[in-house]
């Protein structure tokens, strides 16, 4: 039953009939990965549609130089590139557990045997793939900003949006908790930008605010001067949390 309730909470699922969804869930796998660990290689045809149940991943893909660089941060509640496995195309991305991460895990062929006809799953993928696209439009959106703060604060915004949760700040003012343990060069990829300059905006926001750096994750001291350093632009969530 945890599993069937785990499968109801993703919005590919939301309109398959109960029964329907019960009786495929047999079918799911659920598995655990420790941080570091990859769950898809670029490249590589993957056999399985996986779903994040909780925990976060980084995607990684190859430049043109052979360098890699952070594509984006998935987390609970999101698939991970499902569309290729579906279509049976290589991966276009490394993805690699930031986490411990936990997930429900169908293969390609009980997907399609099972729940791939249903047109509510069809709508589905077709919405997944509207999004990929989406989401790809506006990570070029946010890396054409020039300044390399304003992409940082951003990044930190949709941090905020996505997996924020309030916390007591030792002055007594409410500030937005991060606990996503991303390390500098992680931060610079996802920026595009040099290892020292995320390092010399990370430590003079960590004097200065909106944003101090420890161990586990991020504490976003000063919400409305992160706000006012990200601009106009609109970002996307990191991770989708309803």
């Amino acid at each position: 039953m945890e599993k069937l309730r785990q499968l109801t909470r993703l919005e590919l699922f939301y309109h398959v009939p109960p029964g329907l969804l019960e009786l495929t869930s047999e079918y799911f796998l659920e598995r655990q990965y420790a941080p570091g660990t990859k769950l898809r290689k670029e490249g590589r045809r993957e056999n399985y549609l996986v779903f994040i149940i909780d925990g976060y991943v980084k995607a990684v893909s190859r430049g043109f130089e052979d360098d890699e660089f952070i594509v984006d941060v998935y987390g609970e509640q999101q698939s991970i590139e499902n569309i290729a496995v579906y279509l049976d195309q290589p991966s276009p991305v490394t993805v690699s557990a930031i986490t411990e991460v936990t997930t429900l895990e169908i293969h390609r062929s009980h997907f399609i045997e099972h729940l791939a006809d249903h047109p509510d799953v069809s709508r589905g993928l077709q919405r997944e793939l509207v999004e990929q696209n989406r989401r790809m439009l506006r990570r070029l959106q946010e890396l054409s900003v020039s300044g390399a703060e304003s992409r940082l604060a951003m990044l930190f915004y949709r941090f905020a949006l996505a997996v924020g949760r309030g916390t007591r700040l030792d002055n007594g003012e409410m500030g937005i908790r991060i606990d996503l343990p991303l390390r500098r060069n992680d931060i610079a990829q996802l920026i595009s930008v040099r290892t020292e300059t995320a390092i010399r905006h990370m430590s003079r926001w960590d004097k200065q605010g909106p944003v101090r750096t420890d161990s586990q994750g991020f504490t976003i001291v000063d919400y409305d001067k992160l706000r006012e350093l990200a601009g106009d632009v609109d970002p996307e969530p990191i991770a989708a949390t309803s």
